[in-house]
């Protein structure tokens, strides 16, 4: 991971004309909205790691033993790559995420999440499943594909119960940006790396190059005191039996674990 100067100004956005229909946002979705920061006040007081908005890899146990095997999983993602017109895009799977995710050019291939597993999906990345497996308090695992041009407009999440975590098996060679913005930083991936952040904090992301960009995708429990445990515990169910999990799980045929 790099820190660079940030960029004033946004340079050509080449996003598909291509525009999914925005779903009104179901109701844990509006509540959650609602009661978001104060509970995330509180759960960064919970939090062991801190509550800066990017968090030393060092921190989230598992992740630095499985970043040196990123050579092994480009390797085994290649077949699925050449596939990938197969492969659904995100705001598809995922009509709440349709804000953020507004065309086909983020994709997205899942492994895991909330307690169900993509069992089709993990047979054809044995060995990313092994490590996803490796990795304790994993709540969502997939793969982030984003094709030329995608751009992921300034958003932030939910919750403070869980971090995102980004390790890139391809990234673009043409010169072109590719890069993320926490919290009005800009970051670019580097192999080998992970990144972590806290999504609460406004981030936005573009790969203006000529070439896809994929990143195993993970969000990890964020280690904190006993009562913010019980919190995330409470979030994770709500989450768990909402629509947003429900439309998720039909989409790509997941079961339980």
């Amino acid at each position: 991971m790099q820190q660079v100067p940030r960029q004033d100004g946004d340079a050509h956005d080449p996003r598909p004309a291509e525009r999914y229909t925005q779903p009104k946002q179901n109701t844990l979705i509006r509540v959650g909205k609602k009661l978001r920061d104060p509970v995330n006040g509180f759960l960064a007081k919970q939090s062991l790691v801190g509550d800066a908005p990017v968090i030393d890899s060092a921190l989230v146990p598992g992740l630095d033993e499985v970043a040196p095997q990123w050579p092994e999983f480009r390797d085994e993602i290649e077949p699925l790559m050449r596939e990938r017109e197969g492969i659904p895009p995100l705001g598809e799977i995922s009509p709440d995420h349709r804000r953020i995710a507004s065309t086909p050019a983020w994709k997205s291939f899942f492994f895991r999440g909330y307690g169900y597993e993509a069992k089709a999906n993990q047979a054809r990345c044995p060995k990313l499943t092994q490590a996803i497996d490796s990795i304790p308090g994993v709540v969502v695992a997939f793969l982030s594909i984003m094709e030329p041009g995608t751009h992921v407009p300034l958003h932030r999440g939910l919750t403070k119960s869980w971090l995102n975590c980004h390790l890139p098996l391809m990234l673009p060679d043409d010169g072109k940006r590719c890069e993320i913005a926490v919290n009005g930083e800009i970051y670019q991936w580097r192999y080998g790396e992970w990144l972590v952040f806290d999504e609460t904090y406004p981030h936005e992301v573009w790969n203006e190059s000529d070439q896809p960009r994929v990143m195993l995708l993970l969000q990890v429990q964020r280690q904190m005191r006993w009562l913010g445990r019980m919190v995330t515990r409470g979030i994770y169910h709500g989450v768990r039996n909402s629509s947003f999990v429900n439309d998720v799980k039909a989409a790509i045929g997941a079961s339980k674990r």
